[in-house]
């Protein structure tokens, strides 16, 4: 994230941070409570301690309710008694009390959980949201159109979701404020706020369960047909991993359910709970982001106006031949080279990219080289990358040949669909601004193999992930918890 777009955020924070300052220092000199019409044309008794401290400006009904309006007149405590009788029976009366405290500011705090403006901190925490939801929006569209195999893609397009269900949940919250005032006091509000992550987490439960439970099936499926290895597990682990944390959740929900709390341990479990809450659902957007971006990759389609086709290889059998999943990825390159030579008339030529491993009597290259040939193409349009070992070596080796025949060309890349993002990821660092093609796989081996790349993302950029993971995981706990930081300030 360049400087710039790091001090426009800035600068949205800070100004959404002095609005509501402002407001709150407007706003909360007044406070409204609202109580149920306890008779039918009552006599309404207002008596105030200190009448320096605070005035009764305004006393009517509203629905069902009755609303009485305070002013502050300066800084000090007052008590305030309010003796609705009947009418009918002078001796029957309904009487409630509160004590008022005026800070130097003028801002109104009553007793319990209330203070005047507190409506404006709710809508400073939705704009907050709504700003951050626009930037990530914003930066997914630039990179899709300059660069969309980046990490940072599926960064943004992750704290993206996020945002998006917390200024959803948020607004929802500010609109229930402003049209039902008197079902809506700053304790109930902020008990809401503090909850926000969980809600969110109680909303994506049952697609949580669906797919962990579709995981584990594709999974046995893939042990059944291809054995027990350590690499047909992921889908097992990732799904383990998603129910260990639902389970944290819905207990540390249960264990504290106060989020308005002024003890200690009280506000120390909110903070817990909503830390845990918001980092495990970033990580479900985590999950869904990369999904998503793996999912567009594959179904991208390339102009017909490439010079190369590189075919990112991988393990081969034992006489020398390509495996299903290798074949796979050839004969999509070559479906590609047809049609491109079909619609456009231009000639690509292949780069087969593979070395040779420890068990296997030739290079992936060369295998492929044959395989090739086997299908009628010329060697002469055939040139072999046989030294890599790892994905990103396959790319900046074959670019040293793409270079070495033609400077500037269009670059395309063969692989398995659910590898295409992440190999794009590596092209570019390879730099290369490379398209990607993929070849279908079986039901039961995809989403085992799309949790494979998502671990191999979140291991190669772990650096930048936990600089994410902290800033979502901050954001979020700061505004689910702000209620109670700005009660204790005010306090």
């Amino acid at each position: 994230m360049k400087k710039k777009h790091l001090l426009i955020l800035g600068s949205s924070y800070a100004a959404i941070i002095l609005f509501t300052i402002v407001a709150i220092l407007i706003a909360g000199k007044y406070y409204y409570t609202y109580l149920p019409v306890p008779y039918e044309n009552y006599r309404a008794n207002i008596m105030i301690s200190d009448e320096s401290v605070i005035e009764q400006t305004d006393l009517h009904n509203v629905g069902d309710s009755v609303k009485i309006t305070f002013h502050s007149l300066k800084a000090g405590s007052t008590s305030v008694q309010a003796t609705f009788i009947n009418p009918q029976s002078e001796k029957e009366s309904t009487t409630v009390y509160y004590e008022f405290h005026v800070l130097p500011t003028g801002v109104i705090f009553v007793s319990g959980y209330d203070f005047g403006g507190f409506l404006f901190v709710v809508l400073g925490i939705t704009l907050m949201n709504v700003v951050s939801f626009a930037f990530c929006f914003m930066q997914l569209g630039k990179r899709r159109r300059q660069q969309f195999f980046s990490y940072k893609t599926v960064l943004d397009l992750a704290l993206m979701i996020f945002f998006w269900m917390q200024s959803v949940l948020y607004f929802v919250l500010f609109h229930h404020c402003v049209l039902s005032p008197e079902q809506a006091d700053a304790w109930q509000v902020a008990n809401i706020a503090g909850f926000v992550m969980s809600i969110v987490f109680l909303l994506s439960l049952p697609l949580l369960v669906l797919f962990a439970g579709f995981l584990c099936a594709s999974n046995l499926a893939l042990i059944r047909h291809e054995g027990l290895r350590k690499n047909n597990l992921f889908g097992i682990l990732i799904s383990a991993m998603l129910v260990a944390g639902a389970g944290a959740c819905i207990l540390l929900t249960v264990l504290y359910p106060n989020t308005t709390g002024i003890s200690g341990m009280e506000v120390q479990g909110a903070l817990i709970r909503t830390v845990i809450s918001s980092g495990f659902v970033y990580g479900e957007c985590l999950l869904l982001a990369a999904s998503l971006c793996t999912q567009y990759a594959a179904t991208f389609k390339p102009k017909y106006n490439q010079d190369f086709i590189i075919i990112l290889g991988c393990k081969i059998r034992a006489d020398g031949t390509p495996l299903p999943l290798l074949q796979g990825r050839i004969d999509r390159a070559l479906d590609f080279y047809r049609q491109q030579l079909e619609h456009s008339g231009k000639q690509a030529c292949f780069i087969p990219s593979g070395g040779q491993g420890s068990d296997e009597v030739i290079s992936e290259a060369e295998s492929m080289k044959r395989y090739l040939m086997e299908q009628g193409i010329d060697e002469s349009l055939i040139f072999p990358e046989t030294r890599s070992t790892t994905t990103l070596e396959n790319m900046c080796f074959s670019k040293e040949i793409a270079d070495a025949h033609k400077k500037d060309a269009n670059i395309l890349f063969s692989t398995t669909n659910y590898h295409i993002f992440r190999s794009g990821i590596f092209s570019a660092k390879a730099g290369m601004r490379a398209s990607g093609i993929g070849a279908k796989t079986k039901w039961y081996f995809w989403p085992n193999a799309q949790m494979r790349e998502f671990l191999g993302l979140l291991a190669e950029e772990w650096k930048i992930n936990l600089l994410f993971i902290f800033f979502a995981v901050a954001l979020s706990s700061l505004f689910a918890n702000l209620p109670t930081i700005v009660n204790f300030l005010v306090r």
